[in-house]
């Protein structure tokens, strides 16, 4: 009985520091793009009720590691701003696309065959099997990730934080697309980047959620104040572009 329970603690610690991993802190401001293999992307928002030192706890589907995620901040758009020097390219989706299958792998590994090496007849033979594709299969993903770093952008040292922590923490390896992505923190408003990148129905859809997002912004403002008055007249052309689209 013992033994069974170190062994359901030992696979809840690993989805655990999963997850733990895969979570990010957002300032109130800020909103991330998750893009699919596809080209087809999505607006999300940390949590809005609940803050941790500050911020707003987020994290992505714990179902599909393989999906790139960006950090916008919308905020930028009440400064003066140079739009067409701040409009941001997306990164080609290929690394990514090719990093997919060996992130699944590396999944199937930590949380296939190792549970079921845990607690099946296989034994000691499906946990080797499990450590023996795991490292296999992120030596392999972190060497395509040092010879594509440029297309990337990432520089060695960090490669090489990211095949220290991976190698080191299996779970975290499954994160490795997120960890790229992450680091791309591109400059361009939120606002302006959703509209662009998602598709017409997409925008309509996640718009009232925007526009949520900045009455709660303009509750935590001064009335008067010339930011009151900014964020006001934007979720005004905001609400008046969801009458539109209606």
């Amino acid at each position: 009985m013992i033994a069974f329970h170190a062994e359901v603690l030992l696979v809840t610690a690993m989805a655990g520091l999963y997850l733990y991993d895969s979570a990010r802190l957002l300032h109130s401001n800020e909103g991330v793009l998750a893009a699919t293999l596809g080209g087809r992307w999505s607006l999300h928002f940390g949590a809005e009720h609940y803050t941790l030192r500050g911020k707003q706890p987020f994290v992505p589907n714990p179902l599909l590691p393989h999906r790139p995620v960006f950090p916008l901040r919308w905020n930028q758009l009440l400064a003066p701003a140079t739009p067409a020097a701040q409009r941001w390219t997306p990164p080609p989706l290929g690394p990514y696309k090719v990093l997919a299958p060996l992130v699944w792998l590396m999944a199937l590994a930590l949380f296939g065959l190792i549970p079921a090496g845990l607690f099946s007849r296989y034994g000691n033979l499906a946990v080797a099997a499990g450590i023996l594709l795991f490292y296999a299969t992120a030596l392999l993903a972190l060497a395509y990730v040092w010879f594509k770093r440029g297309a990337l952008k990432l520089t060695g040292r960090q490669v090489g934080a990211l095949a220290f922590e991976s190698l080191t923490c299996p779970p975290f390896a499954l994160n490795l697309v997120r960890h790229i992505s992450w680091r791309a923190a591109p400059a361009e408003e939120l606002v302006s980047a959703a509209r662009r990148l998602l598709r017409k129905d997409d925008w309509a859809a996640t718009l009232p959620a925007v526009i949520k997002r900045i009455d709660n912004a303009i509750a935590w403002e001064n009335e008067g104040t010339p930011r009151a008055q900014a964020l006001a007249e934007y979720q005004a052309s905001l609400s008046r572009e969801l009458s539109s689209a209606a």
